[in-house]
């Protein structure tokens, strides 16, 4: 199904545009081992995450992470897989669904405070959820100053949005969450949604939902995933295994989640931001779990 006629989809494809940040292109990577490259300044080139978030690893922090994802690219094991994905949120140090743990991003909880912008994005999104349902479709763009489109198609209505959802700004942190939130919007569209003013609880959920996943993604991708593809023997292989890991994701995620929706419209905004950090921690355990179990 095609876009509508105001939104032309995400400016990239599956691949996200910061993937390649030389603008390098699929199998040039000489580095096989999927530990961090030396780029001369004493920096790993794989330790892409925002150095100005607090909760960023150290150079290194995720290095048995990146080598079975590595593998993975090489291989599409769903072992592999499973084993990068484990020691990414630090369920094989022993932290599991408890969020504990000293490897990898040291546990459910702390994979989720790793959102970084994200979080922030979702929050936003999940009280225009919320008002959504609270005042109405017209009173929520009124706030927003975008009064009179709430029977412009939705993904345009959510387009005009973005500035407010995702604020723009040069970190890795703010392009994994503005373009999770393009895709979202693009997928949103794909679906055949309609005006934005008549949009259910459902839909709007499930906007939101794919959001998270997406986000999830791109972070996972920035911290083991990059090295990891650009070795990949060619852009249909680097795709493949990109839809095997968005696949992995969602499935681990998406219908458990759907529970900690119930009963937005009740929310109060301290609700909201108490809720965002809950569905990120419980998804990340959730995929700690899953890669415990494929491996």
């Amino acid at each position: 199904m095609g876009t509508s006629k105001g939104y032309g989809g995400p400016p990239t494809g599956l691949v996200p545009s910061w993937l390649f940040p030389s603008g390098g292109n699929a199998g040039d990577s000489g580095n096989s081992d999927g530990a961090g490259e030396d780029n001369g300044n004493g920096d790993a080139l794989n330790d892409v995450g925002d150095s100005s978030n607090p909760s960023s690893a150290g150079a290194g922090g995720f290095t048995n992470a990146r080598t079975a994802f590595t593998r993975f690219s090489k291989n599409g094991s769903t072992s592999s897989l499973g084993a990068a994905m484990a020691n990414y949120v630090g369920s094989s140090s022993g932290g599991g669904r408890r969020g504990g743990g000293s490897g990898g991003a040291g546990g459910a909880r702390r994979a989720a405070q790793r959102m970084g912008s994200s979080r922030g994005a979702g929050a936003r999104l999940l009280g225009v959820v919320k008002d959504f349902q609270q005042i109405g479709a017209a009173d929520v763009l009124r706030s927003l100053n975008l009064d009179g489109m709430a029977n412009q198609p939705a993904a345009d209505v959510f387009v005009a949005m973005l500035e407010f959802l995702c604020p723009p700004g040069g970190a890795i942190d703010e392009a994994i969450s503005r373009q999770a939130m393009l895709e979202a919007i693009g997928n949103l569209d794909q679906a055949g949604a309609p005006e934005f003013g008549a949009l259910g609880p459902n839909q709007l959920r499930e906007f939101f939902l794919d959001f998270v996943v997406l986000s999830i993604e791109g972070r996972v991708i920035a911290d083991i995933g990059a090295r990891g593809l650009m070795v990949s023997a060619d852009i249909e292989t680097l795709e493949s295994r990109h839809t095997q890991l968005h696949e992995f994701i969602e499935g681990c995620c998406r219908v458990h989640l759907s529970g900690l929706l119930t009963g937005v419209e009740a929310m109060s905004n301290r609700d909201v931001d108490r809720r965002i950090d809950e569905v990120y921690e419980a998804a990340f355990s959730l995929i700690a779990e899953a890669g415990e179990d494929a491996q």
